[in-house]
C-alpha cells in the first residue's frame, strides 16, 4: 500500500507509471511530474476501465481511497441481479399482512424471476418487460397484468433509489396492456330483499356459532372479510364504545363507532370466544378461514350471483343513502375509503367521529327497524 512518504519520494519517470495503493487505486507518475489518482474496475459490460480521481495532493490519499471505496460501491451495486434488488424490496417493503406478502412474493417469482431474476438490474429495458406483460394479456389476465406492471414499477424505483439501476424501465410501460373491466361484487341492496337476509342469517340454526354472529355482526359493520376474521378481542373498546381495526396496508386503523345491539352482540361473542379472536374458526387460536363466511351465505340460501360477504359494503352504501338519507362523505369514510389528501382523511377520521357515531346509531336503528317490520 502506498504511504505519504513513498508519493512524495516518485520521482518523475521517463514513460508513465503506475504504482497500486489496494483495491484497484493507482497513483499514476506522468514524465512531466504528475502524479494522477486512478481507479480501475470492470464497466457494465465487463471490460476493464480505468476512472480519474483527481492529482495528487490537491486529492490525498485519504480522499483518493474514499473515493475509490464510493465507486466500489457504485460498481457493485450495477451488478445486483433483478432476484436480489426484488428480495430486498420485498423486505423493505414490509407488508403488514403476512397474506399479501406472499401473494406478492407468488406473483414474483411465477412471472417475472423466470424471465428477469438473473439479470443484472441495470441492464434491464422495456423491451425486456413488455413481452412478460403481454403474454399474461393474452391470457385475459388483465387485472394481474396491470398488478405485474405495478410490482415492476415499484422493484425498480427502489433500485434507481439504491444506486442499482439509473431509471425505472417498467414506468414507461402503465397502461400498456389493456384495462381489466371492473366487476362489482353480488350485493342486495333492495330494502325487502336484505330484510328478509337479515331474518335469514338470525333464524339460522346450522351454522357454526362464531359463524353466525359474524353475520349477525357484519351487516352493522361493513368491514372487508379479512378485518372482520382477523379481529381480536383487545380490538373493542367498549369503554370508548369503539372497535378499533390494526393499521392496514395503507398503514392507518380505522375506527367503528359501537351502537348497542353490535356491543351486545360483541359481548356474547367476546364470552364465546377462545380469548384471541372475535370469531374463532375450528381450530384452537386460529381466524375463520378466507372461504368461511361466503360458504356460510351459500348454507342458508343466499345465491353467490346475488350477495357475497363483501356484498355487505355495497348493501350499506346504497341503503345508507336511499333511505337514510345519511351524508355521502360520512358514509365513505367509515368505509374506510381513502381520500387523495391523507391528512385531510386524517383530519377527518377523529374530528368527524361524533358524526360518524349519530351515523352508525341511525344506520343501526334503520336495520333493528327492518328486523321488526319482518
Amino acid at each position: 500500500m502506498l504511504t505519504n512518504t513513498k508519493i512524495q519520494r516518485f520521482k518523475a519517470p521517463s514513460k508513465i507509471e503506475r504504482h497500486l495503493d489496494s483495491n484497484g487505486l493507482y497513483i499514476e507518475l506522468t514524465k512531466s511530474g504528475g502524479k494522477n489518482w486512478r481507479y480501475r474496475y470492470k464497466n457494465d459490460a465487463g471490460s476493464w476501465t480505468m476512472k480519474a480521481l483527481g492529482s495528487y495532493p490537491k486529492v490525498s490519499l485519504e480522499k483518493a481511497r474514499a473515493l475509490r471505496d464510493d465507486l466500489e460501491m457504485v460498481v457493485e451495486y450495477k451488478c445486483i441481479s433483478f432476484k436480489e434488488t426484488a428480495s430486498e424490496w420485498l423486505a423493505y417493503k414490509g407488508y403488514i399482512s403476512s397474506k399479501n406478502h406472499h401473494l406478492v412474493q407468488r406473483r414474483i417469482d411465477n412471472y417475472l424471476l423466470p424471465q428477469l431474476g438473473n439479470m443484472t438490474i441495470a441492464h434491464i429495458k422495456p423491451i425486456d418487460i413488455l413481452p412478460i406483460l403481454k403474454q399474461i394479456e393474452r391470457k385475459g389476465h388483465l387485472e394481474l397484468a396491470r398488478r405485474i406492471q405495478n410490482i415492476l414499477s415499484q422493484i425498480f424505483k427502489y433500485g434507481v433509489q439504491n444506486l442499482y439501476c439509473e431509471s425505472n424501465p417498467a414506468q414507461p410501460l402503465q397502461g400498456c396492456t389493456k384495462k381489466p373491466q371492473i366487476k362489482n361484487m353480488p350485493a342486495i341492496i333492495e330494502k325487502a330483499e336484505f330484510t328478509r337476509l337479515l331474518t335469514t342469517i338470525d333464524n339460522a340454526q346450522q351454522l357454526m356459532p362464531s359463524v353466525k354472529r359474524c353475520l349477525q355482526v357484519a351487516p352493522f359493520v361493513f368491514l372487508r372479510s379479512e378485518s372482520i376474521r382477523m379481529a381480536k378481542v383487545e380490538d373493542i373498546d367498549f369503554e370508548r364504545k369503539l372497535w378499533i381495526i390494526p393499521k392496514d396496508k395503507m398503514g392507518r386503523e380505522h375506527w367503528i363507532p359501537l351502537t348497542a345491539p353490535v356491543m351486545k352482540l360483541l359481548e356474547l361473542a367476546i364470552e364465546k370466544s377462545d380469548g384471541n379472536y372475535l370469531f374463532p374458526g375450528n381450530k384452537v387460536h386460529r381466524p375463520l378461514s378466507e372461504n368461511t363466511l361466503n360458504k356460510a351465505l351459500r348454507a342458508i340460501g343466499v345465491d353467490k350471483d346475488k350477495h357475497v360477504f363483501h356484498g355487505f359494503r355495497s348493501s350499506f352504501s346504497t341503503l345508507a343513502r336511499e333511505h337514510c338519507r345519511l351524508d355521502g362523505d360520512l358514509i365513505e369514510l367509515q368505509l374506510g375509503h381513502i381520500e387523495g389528501n391523507k391528512v385531510k382523511a386524517a383530519y377527518d377520521r377523529s374530528m368527524r367521529l361524533e358524526e360518524r357515531r349519530e351515523l352508525m346509531e341511525t344506520w343501526s336503528k334503520y336495520l333493528e327497524q327492518l328486523k321488526r317490520l319482518s
